[in-house]
């Protein structure tokens, strides 16, 4: 079997490498409480629980559970919008187009988590600010995922 999942290389899980782009929607949804779109206990009582895992701890869940031999584990970077990170889209256009393309992904994930809280009615709005701060980000960052590509092999179990 072959898993591939967002991660990340290093080993603090608060660093910005993986979680960027959570951060960057919950900034813009809190921007809509100080705009007064949203009220601020319904914003502080939403979660939306993630983890980015590193590889040392897949391994360490795969090995501890014991179902499974780890054939091969690799790590590699892609942009969030999926293209190569070595590629040239460095560009002003390349960079708003990256922008808008992540921000379209990450609204088919988590608008109907959101709009089931806040209300439908606000979804525009807060997405359109989203990728004001995606694009804002991407101007003075990198934007890059960290992906695991992991091979295993199911242990064959003996009838003894």
């Amino acid at each position: 079997m072959v898993l591939t999942l967002v991660g990340r290389i290093g080993s603090d899980p608060t660093n910005k490498e993986c979680c960027s782009f959570w951060e960057l929607l919950a900034l813009s949804a809190r921007d809509m409480v100080l705009q007064g779109a949203i009220e601020e206990e319904k914003f502080n009582l939403f979660n939306i629980p993630n983890y980015f895992p590193s590889p040392e701890e897949v391994k360490l869940v795969i090995q501890s559970e014991g179902s499974f031999t780890i054939n091969q584990l690799e790590t590699f970077h892609v942009n969030w919008d999926g293209s190569d990170p070595k590629g040239d889209a460095n560009s002003v256009t390349d960079k708003l187009r990256s922008s808008h393309y992540m921000a379209n992904i990450l609204r088919a994930v988590s608008e109907p988590l959101l709009a089931n809280h806040f209300g439908q009615e606000m979804m525009d709005r807060l997405y359109a600010r989203f990728r004001e701060r995606i694009a804002e980000y991407a101007f003075k960052e990198k934007s890059e995922l960290t992906n695991l590509v992991i091979s295993v092999t199911k242990v064959e179990k003996s009838n003894s």
